[in-house]
């Protein structure tokens, strides 16, 4: 306490102290070189603070560019996805419709009662209609605890691959995933770290939903390829699967379009 008190009882240095009362005393007046120095300084400061204004205005204005570039992007993803909602139900439309104007035709004669089953057929195992049946559910999760650096504890498009591809080896008949049916031209792939079946953003948990025998189906599966890799695959990410049995599963008809592909006349 007593040191505070001498420092604010004396704050000069005795030795300033002593050459500012010579100073006084023979009439010298103290010199200062901030005197020069003093516009210089208030110009710089002022040229800072244009700068630095200049330069949050600039921010705030390509900050807001970008926010309504995005959502503008935002607004037209939902649009497309929109449309691509209204066309696939128009194909399911005109597909049922089909199928309706084939079964009249065929189920007039024994012929052509055999046509329309194996068209039915045809048609059920290339995904063109929705088929109803047992079958098991195949149930596919990220791990509990995910890291943001660690991409390996979530599943990923390569999991889901192999999962449908043991399904087809154990006897699956149909698949789909998340409600979107698994057919020859099915595009299981990530992009920017979301998986799109049917180029549809699909998020976990994944169902695989397989239509065949519940217990041979469920049985073939966990001995065969597709649960020999998740069983790994949950081993070293820590990813969740389940296999369940159901009495009663409605897939729907696939919605991948031909792009080669196009009709044309029979031969000769």
């Amino acid at each position: 306490m007593s040191l505070l008190n001498d420092l604010f009882a004396k704050p000069l240095d005795p030795g300033y102290e002593e050459a500012a009362a010579r100073s006084r005393a023979a009439g010298e007046r103290p010199t200062s070189k901030r005197t020069w120095r003093s516009p210089a300084l208030a110009i710089g400061l002022v040229a800072l603070g244009l700068l630095l204004t200049m330069s949050v205005l600039q921010v705030r204005n390509t900050a807001s560019v970008v926010s309504s570039e995005r959502q503008g992007l935002i607004e037209q993803i939902h649009n497309e996805d929109a449309r691509v909602s209204r066309l696939q139900d128009e194909v399911s439309s005109l597909e049922s419709e089909i199928g309706r104007l084939e079964s009249d035709l065929l189920q007039n004669s024994a012929a052509g009662q055999q046509t329309r089953e194996e068209v039915e057929s045809l048609q059920a195992t290339t995904g063109a209609i929705a088929v109803t049946g047992p079958g098991v559910v195949v149930t596919v999760d990220n791990a509990e605890e995910q890291s943001a650096e660690n991409g390996t504890d979530r599943v990923l498009d390569l999991d889901l691959r192999q999962v449908v591809n043991g399904l087809w080896a154990a006897g699956a008949e149909a698949v789909a995933i998340n409600g979107q049916r698994i057919t020859p031209l099915t595009a299981i792939r990530s992009a920017q770290d979301v998986i799109q079946i049917n180029y549809r953003p699909m998020n976990a948990p994944y169902e695989v939903s397989a239509i065949g025998d519940p217990r041979s189906l469920a049985r073939d599966f966990g001995d065969g390829s597709g649960g020999v890799w998740l069983r790994e695959v949950a081993s070293k990410s820590g990813i969740r699967y389940d296999v369940d049995s159901d009495e009663s599963l409605t897939l729907p008809a696939g919605n991948t379009p031909l792009t080669i592909a196009i009709p044309g006349e029979g031969a000769p």
